[in-house]
């Protein structure tokens, strides 16, 4: 009896054999050679400096790439308008893990990109106020001029901002970015990296929630609605790269023009910023035009940003039970313009920027402005290399009542 109910037990136990598979009803030619295993390709597996560890299937359809960036960043700063103005800093300023290929099919992309570092973490005073989550997003390219991308990324707005984050001319990126870029957020959006397949017209339109990466409430603000549009007359290029450190023998040049629409904006800059004190929201029209030149080693960009916002005042009260009056929305413009050169058969490349903006009519955004530079010695491109920059930064026309910031990075990515 004993040995009869452990072999009854094992037959349960034991794994079905593919005879004893149950036959499968109505699947779609081909549908389990579909689902089934893609083995790698281990001859194809190669490491990639900036992109990582590369590895794909056999038949093409799958594939996976593994890398790392990370950042150490000492900073001095001097803001005369703080008591205690001289800080001095030292920092991880970036530690990023990505994974990236595609799935399914050559034209089935992913991107995952987790950030770790306490800054982009939003740490305080110890306490974790952010995800490590910055990129995640599905794109399928199936047709040229009708990409589709969903999930969670940088918004096409604004040419500095969609540099990516290890590739700006100096350690960060400009006054005027700081202030009217709309960032990252949640939704999908439609475009071409080569409209027509003329390689000189790209597209980009776009619905997302306008309520930041991370969000994951109900809301009852309104969407945000972008579109941008590039015109690179000369042909395609990398002009979302800040550096020429390829050195183009031939002149280079991209025009973008953004337009951005935030309904019911809850923070005082659209995607960005603080919440109103009075507890309302704020219609935000966002428009924006720049411009990147490259050749030889020479880089030149330029952006104009302008925003304006009709408040939609709150009902919140204070501590009296008196209604808090509502403050005006950050309506304003804004302007950069950065140029750098890699000298001659070196890897050292000095740079220039001066950035700044205005408040325009009834505004509650101040006037400031920077100037400064800095130089970047290039180990091994973005992937390797150290950058130092100096910035002033000031009201207008009080220069010498400004504050300075003096930055050292090394910065690499495997």
């Amino acid at each position: 009896m004993l040995a009869a109910t452990q072999i009854l037990t094992l037959a349960l136990l034991a794994p079905p054999s593919e005879a004893a598979k149950p036959a499968s009803f109505g699947l779609p030619r081909d549908e389990e050679a579909r689902l089934g295993a893609a083995p790698a390709d281990g001859e194809k597996a190669k490491f990639v400096p900036g992109k990582g560890l590369e590895v794909k299937s056999k038949d093409g359809r799958f594939a996976l790439a593994t890398s790392l960036r990370f950042g150490f960043m000492y900073s001095y700063k001097n803001d005369p308008t703080l008591s205690d103005g001289n800080h001095n800093n030292f920092e991880i300023r970036r530690f990023r893990a990505v994974l990236s290929g595609n799935l399914f099919g050559a034209k089935n992309k992913y991107f995952l990109q987790l950030a770790f570092a306490p800054r982009e973490m939003d740490v305080r005073d110890g306490v974790v106020h952010g995800t490590p989550v910055y990129d995640a997003y599905l794109q399928f390219e199936q047709l040229r001029d009708l990409t589709l991308r969903i999930g969670q990324y940088r918004v096409m707005y604004t040419r500095e901002r969609n540099i990516a984050d290890v590739n700006p001319l100096l350690i960060d990126r400009s006054l005027a970015n700081s202030e009217f870029n709309v960032d990252r957020d949640i939704g999908l959006d439609i475009r071409s990296e080569d409209l027509g397949g003329i390689q000189k017209l790209r597209y980009y339109a776009g619905v997302f929630l306008g309520e930041g990466r991370d969000y994951n409430k109900f809301t009852d603000a309104g969407f945000m609605y972008v579109g941008r549009f590039d015109v690179l007359p000369l042909g395609l290029f990398d002009d979302y790269d800040a550096s020429d450190l390829w050195r183009l023998q031939k002149l280079r040049v991209s025009f973008g023009v953004a337009f951005a629409y935030n309904d019911r904006a809850k923070k005082d800059r659209g995607v960005l910023g603080s919440a109103p004190a009075d507890g309302g929201s704020t219609n935000y029209q966002n428009a924006t035009t720049d411009l990147m030149i490259k050749y030889a080693g020479w880089s030149l960009e330029a952006g104009y940003l302008w925003r304006q916002g009709k408040r939609n005042p709150g009902s919140a009260v204070d501590e009296d039970g008196v209604p808090i009056a509502a403050v005006a929305a950050r309506n304003g413009q804004g302007w950069l313009v950065q140029t750098a050169l890699l000298i001659p058969r070196t890897r050292l490349e000095p740079a220039l920027r001066y950035s700044g903006y205005r408040g325009i009519g009834v505004t509650s955004m101040p006037d400031r402005d920077e100037v400064g530079g800095g130089l970047n010695y290039y180990f091994f491109g973005h992937n390797l290399k150290l950058q130092v920059d100096y910035f002033r930064n000031f009201a207008p026309g009080l220069v010498r009542e400004g504050g300075d910031l003096f930055r050292l990075q090394i910065q690499a990515a495997l």
